[in-house]
């Protein structure tokens, strides 16, 4: 005969249903090219336009980002052809740390910060197709301007309280609005433009020493944060 429910089996199953909701987290890595078309063509010929891509990036003329993901922790591997360097989250102090290779000086964003506010998400009708995964798509709106989020909520599952109070970019909104990493992001500006689109993921365990801080001679705030 099944035995009665106590206040200890519904604690168990609550438990139960609290781990299985952060297991299903994304934990692995997504590789990123990031373009940076002409923001006006109007105003800057497209051949110098790509002229001074590749004299910043190489003649590749765009950057790679390699990101691996676990619970709260990530960290980019950025590489901009003529420069590589790294961007860590630590989910600890709220800090985003930015440094080149071989730099013993970090430069710091607070993820708890944004000067860009955030207004809305709105649902668009229009699809695409990243990686032969069929994305929807939404509009992020904030006071400076606005960006196109790309998603399949299938894959890259990613569980917003994780990354609850990451202000910056939005990260805490678009989590809680689509429950998974983007595919595609599209920021289109004035004078600045950049098409961040996913070429390779894979879900495999990471080390947490992938994580660590490295011990830097400087850490400077970003004045502009």
């Amino acid at each position: 005969m099944p035995k009665p429910f106590t206040k200890y089996h519904l604690l168990f199953l609550f438990s139960v249903a609290y781990i299985t909701t952060y297991a299903q987290s994304f934990e692995g890595w997504i590789t990123y090219k990031v373009e940076m078309p002409n923001p006006n063509p109007k105003m800057i010929p497209d051949s110098l336009w790509q002229k001074s891509l590749k004299e910043k990036l190489g003649e590749r003329g765009y950057i790679v980002q390699k990101y691996y993901y676990k619970e709260g922790n990530y960290i980019s591997e950025i590489d901009a052809g003529k420069e590589r360097g790294y961007q860590l989250y630590n989910p600890k102090d709220g800090l985003l740390y930015s440094w080149r290779v071989g730099s013993d000086s970090a430069v710091t964003v607070d993820s708890r910060k944004t000067i860009d506010t955030f207004v809305e998400c709105i649902d668009q009708k229009e699809t695409a197709t990243v990686m032969g995964i069929v994305c929807k798509s939404m509009i992020v709106k904030s006071e400076m301007g606005e960006m196109k989020v790309w998603y399949n909520k299938e894959y890259l599952k990613m569980d917003a309280r994780f990354y609850k109070g990451h202000l910056y970019g939005h990260w805490d909104q678009i989590l809680n609005k689509i429950g998974c990493m983007p595919l595609k992001i599209e920021q289109m500006g004035f004078m600045a433009s950049a098409v961040q689109e996913v070429t390779d993921f894979k879900q495999v365990p990471v080390d947490n020493k992938k994580f660590e801080l490295p011990k830097f001679k400087k850490v400077l705030k970003n004045p502009i944060n």
